[in-house]
């Protein structure tokens, strides 16, 4: 007869390789694909609407476009942001006036009054809820996701202004080397997503593709597409949308909301 001893050795082995197999088992992602991918665009650029929009719109993808208020010719181009809203794709906060901190290397283009080291966390606050306002007004959307002004700026005048923006948006996104998350550990006020400024059509593809393999959801951070500044090549950009829409079983292309409000418990 086996020993008490023994027998337990044997049931906590068996246990541990239940517990090692539900890790090891890939995150389900809708429609069984093997990763997500999100793409964002920040700064209400021009570009956006003349090159990026219409490429993922006739590839019948989505994306998730960060908006600043006070930036870009919202008044101007209002139909067309309410028509690409209208068309499934999201329209997030990205502050009023794009405030940074002045004092961090390079950022000598940060005009006095919008610099982050002499904000309060009060008047960053007022910034997100004034867009949130603006932009129900065109979308009709009342929850929301939002940007870090360049990047991961989250501290104002020494204060953090995470627990500030959570009644104001349901998540936000951050800029890290990579932009891979994992969905079962993510910290959803501050997402990955990595700038692509500068890739080539051969990059973009291997992130997603490494996205792939590894079973992640993959955030891509677009400024400028073809035009703008911190710009990629239209040819990248058509060529990683290109990519996605072809290998449509393999991705899930979604807005960061709808990520969110699928991954969030």
């Amino acid at each position: 007869m086996k020993s008490l001893a023994g027998i337990g050795f044997v049931l906590l082995s068996l246990l541990s390789g239940i517990v090692f197999a539900e890790e090891d088992h890939p995150f389900e992602w809708p429609r069984q694909a093997k990763a997500a991918v999100v793409l964002t665009y920040d700064d209400t650029l021009n570009s956006h609407l003349d090159i990026a929009a219409p490429q993922l719109v006739k590839a019948g993808l989505t994306g998730t476009f960060y908006i600043s208020g006070g930036r870009g010719d919202i008044q101007g181009r209002m139909s067309e942001w309410r028509a690409l809203a209208a068309g499934g794709h999201e329209l997030g906060n990205h502050t009023l006036y794009h405030p940074c901190r002045k004092s961090m290397p390079g950022r000598e283009w940060v005009s006095a009054h919008l610099d982050m080291d002499i904000y309060t966390v009060e008047q960053y606050a007022a910034e997100l809820n004034v867009t949130n306002s603006l932009l129900q007004a065109i979308d009709g959307e009342a929850r929301r996701t939002f940007a870090y002004t360049c990047g991961d700026e989250t501290v104002v005048n020494n204060a953090s202004v995470v627990e500030v923006i959570k009644p104001l948006v349901i998540a936000a996104r951050a800029v890290t080397p990579d932009g891979f998350n994992d969905p079962r550990a993510m910290d959803f006020y501050h997402i990955h997503s990595v700038d692509v400024a500068g890739k080539t059509g051969e990059e973009l593809i291997a992130l997603a593709e490494q996205a792939k393999v590894s079973n992640r959801l993959m955030v891509y951070l677009f400024h400028g597409v073809g035009a703008d500044y911190l710009s990629v090549e239209s040819k990248a950009h058509q060529a990683l949308v290109s990519y996605l829409s072809s290998h449509n079983d393999d991705y899930w292309v979604t807005t960061l909301k709808d990520a969110v409000d699928y991954l969030r418990p």
